[in-house]
């Protein structure tokens, strides 16, 4: 479902998001530490994109 949103959100977005704070809640059945990397990697990347105010990942 977050792959499908972050696919949607490509491109120009308008300045609504800066600024915004983002948390990130990942849940899964017992993901490996790569997977988790990899989202905080993506979560961080477009965070950055967008202006918004990363503040973290929480595992489930």
């Amino acid at each position: 479902m977050i792959r499908n949103f972050l696919d949607r959100q490509y491109g120009v977005v308008e300045d609504e998001l800066v600024g915004k704070k983002l948390y990130f809640i990942f849940q899964g059945s017992a993901p490996t530490q790569e997977v988790l990397e990899m989202g905080e990697y993506t979560m961080r990347r477009y965070a950055g994109l967008y202006g918004l105010d990363y503040l973290g990942m929480v595992n489930q």
